[in-house]
């Protein structure tokens, strides 16, 4: 029995070929006898006749070094099996056998007019090979070498181009795995990889093998299923984190159809900021084209905070009522938002950039710089009247929506500052950066940690620097400065700072004393426009403007600061201080959950591990690179180290429980249908 392999046509590699320590090279025995490591220099330029070694795969390499001295590649060729016992194996040159001409054949075996394909020929009919055959003893030897090629050599710097020149170790499949993992493009890996290297010629694999490896590790992570993929992968987050939780809906033909999940951090954030929520369902970049919804809310650094994330198959109310209910049910019944958010309407703003500059000042300020309802109708009526837009019905359409995004309408709701800023046309966008229409379930799902992993590192940032930084001004540091200098995080102190900066620009007129009572008219810059009444009681330190900033965004306008450094006040008032504004605000939270952390702290245990191991490697390396006995020493002491680490992981795998590597053995469940891209054929009976 014979069987060709025919590798010249596969990939330079396979997963099952990777380079691991059992495919290491091993023992080689010389035709005097003598035992070698094929690690060990050699003339590998002659005749391999008589070389014997444990493995065929040994003896494959060999070849390989012999093919790298001499100026070819190699590839498997025929092998023979007898009973089950594989006893025989050709090793070829890559220019054996012979190419067709590229042309498609019609049925009658004559070249076909349409099809035609041009292909490089790489094949020469070259009989340089060697022969290996399992001898007596249970080695496998080279009885034949033929050493005559005819063609042309590889000159040695490009040798590294060859299929046979090119692997990807184990080791490197794991930083691979790191990096894509992630979510750093393929083509930047490499780039990084030859960095490291010192040249693509080191790296050991091309660019296209690189992203053929990456495209088959992603492949592999979806083997049993997209949907089934991404349910395990939510099942191991809730057996590593007690508290993460997850629903799943199938619709009637059995495909998932919506999916929500958060972890416990996730809930904390909720029980502290839930005032605020943020829900933009305008994202669409998948391959179902599922709609991506983000629940996002604000922290007291006034940055993104995930509060969950769901799939949901449409728009229509039963959707949004499973997902609220899923979403309420982690969180708890009884802590609901104050503000919800949802997505902006895209075609507001487009129909926006159809106008001029003047126009767009008049419309930002009806959207957010009318301060009462008043103000806004004046606003509106003179912009319809100015710009012609009477008989416009998409203007009257938003107009008769304008409690839904006017901020004159919604000045007694919290927002913390949203309304004012949009900040919710951009919450997807800090999501789904990498996303394309034909991300899948899973890719999105580490897309969406990576997203959780770099806001929640922003944050750790932004508490370690409240701890040892106090903020500077370029205003003299009064008391009030400096007493929300103390209170307030960074980012919110200078939110403070830039009204406290307005205050002192603008004029206060007092109006009415009451007893305890003062009212004062506060205008802007020093000018006579636009005034607003700030009234203040100094029994008990309550003051009200009727801007109504702070109802809006728990923070004092300038208003109020200006009648409160006029009134010699030194500190905020405790009930004007909110808590979710805070450098407080969270350190409960983190008293109570760093310490017992245990699977954070396993991970950066090893990660630690790593990141010193590798700083101890690279200066013992700079340090023996330059000197030839050094570096013997170094690769002398690897060596026992290596086989030693082998060692114990053989024994390791030996006692490990066979069940460990079973299949997969839960219910499969079916993907959700793929969407139909432009140009695809669409039949709307079946659908």
């Amino acid at each position: 029995m014979t069987n060709n392999d025919n590798d010249d046509i596969m990939p330079p590699f396979h997963n099952d070929d990777i380079v691991d320590e059992d495919a290491n090279p091993g023992s080689i025995i010389l035709k005097d006898g003598s035992i070698v490591s094929l690690k060990e220099d050699f003339d590998a330029s002659g005749s391999l006749v008589g070389l014997k070694a444990t493995k065929w795969e040994y003896l494959l390499t060999l070849y390989n070094k012999h093919a790298a001295a001499t100026g070819f590649g190699t590839r498997k060729g025929t092998r023979r099996i007898e009973k089950n016992v594989e006893y025989e194996r050709y090793f070829v040159c890559n220019c054996q056998g012979e190419h067709g001409n590229g042309r498609s054949l019609n049925s009658d075996g004559t070249p076909s007019s349409s099809g035609t394909k041009k292909v490089n020929i790489t094949r020469s009919i070259c009989k340089a090979s060697i022969r290996t055959q399992l001898n007596e003893k249970g080695l496998w030897e080279i009885l034949n070498h033929n050493l005559d090629h005819n063609h042309s050599l590889t000159p040695p710097q490009w040798q590294h181009n060859h299929r046979s020149e090119r692997k990807i170790t184990a080791e490197e499949g794991k930083v691979i795995e790191m990096m894509t993992g992630a979510l750093v493009r393929p083509s930047v890996q490499y780039r990084v990889l030859a960095a490291i290297s010192g040249g693509e010629e080191f790296v050991g694999h091309t660019k296209r093998d690189h992203i053929n490896y990456v495209n088959r590790l992603k492949m592999r992570a979806i083997e049993g299923g997209d949907a089934s993929t991404l349910v395990e992968l939510l099942t191991k987050c809730q057996s590593e984190d007690p508290g993460f939780f997850f629903r799943l809906k199938f619709g009637a033909d059995g495909r998932l159809c919506h999916v929500f999940w958060r972890d416990s951090m996730m809930k904390e954030d909720y029980l502290l900021y839930h005032d605020v929520l943020i829900f933009d369902t305008t994202y669409r970049t998948n391959k179902y084209n599922l709609i991506c919804g983000p629940l996002i809310g604000i922290n007291n650094h006034w940055s993104n905070i995930m509060f969950g994330f769901a799939f949901i198959s449409n728009e229509q109310d039963e959707s949004f009522e499973w997902l609220f209910k899923a979403f309420n049910e982690s969180m708890g019944e009884d802590v609901r938002p104050v503000t919800i958010f949802t997505d902006q309407d895209l075609a507001m703003t487009n129909a926006i950039k159809e106008h001029n500059r003047s126009f767009q000042t008049v419309f930002n300020k009806c959207l957010n710089g009318c301060y009462s309802e008043a103000e806004f109708e004046d606003t509106w009526s003179k912009m319809i009247s100015d710009y012609g837009l009477q008989d416009s019905d998409w203007f009257d359409r938003l107009y008769t929506l304008r409690e839904k995004w006017c901020t004159a309408f919604n000045k007694g709701y919290f927002s913390a500052g949203i309304l004012s800023s949009q900040r919710s046309e951009s919450t997807n966008r800090a999501l789904g950066f990498q996303a394309t229409k034909t991300t899948s379930l899973t890719e999105f799902f580490h897309i969406f940690e990576s997203t959780v992993r770099r806001w929640r590192s922003e944050e750790e940032r932004n508490e370690f620097n409240n701890i040892r930084v106090k903020p500077t001004s370029v205003f003299p540091m009064v008391d009030l400065l400096d007493h929300a200098s103390q209170v307030y995080t960074l980012k919110l102190f200078r939110a403070f700072e830039k009204e406290f900066g307005i205050a002192i620009g603008t004029r206060a007129i007092e109006c009415t004393t009451e007893d305890h009572i003062k009212s004062y008219l506060v205008y802007p810059s020093g000018t006579d426009e636009n005034p607003h009444h700030v009234t203040f009681y100094s029994s008990n330190l309550l003051i009200d403007c009727t801007c109504r900033k702070f109802q809006e965004c728990g923070r004092l306008c300038f208003h109020s600061i200006r009648i409160l450094h006029l009134r010699s006040v030194s500190e905020i008032p405790d009930r004007y201080i909110l808590r979710r504004w805070t450098k407080f605000a969270k350190k409960e939270v983190w008293d109570r959950l760093l310490p017992n952390d245990r699977r954070r702290s396993g991970i950066n245990e090893a990660v630690n591990w790593r990141r010193q191991s590798l700083t101890m490697f690279n200066n013992l390396i700079t340090k023996c690179q330059s000197v030839p006995e050094a570096r013997s020493l170094f690769d002398h002491a690897y060596s026992r180290a290596l086989e030693d680490i082998q060692t114990f992981f053989n024994s390791r795998r030996a006692s490990e429980c066979p069940t460990n590597s079973a299949p997969r053995t839960g219910p499969t469940i079916l993907d959700p249908k793929r969407a139909i891209r432009r140009g695809a054929q669409f039949d709307y009976g079946t659908q």
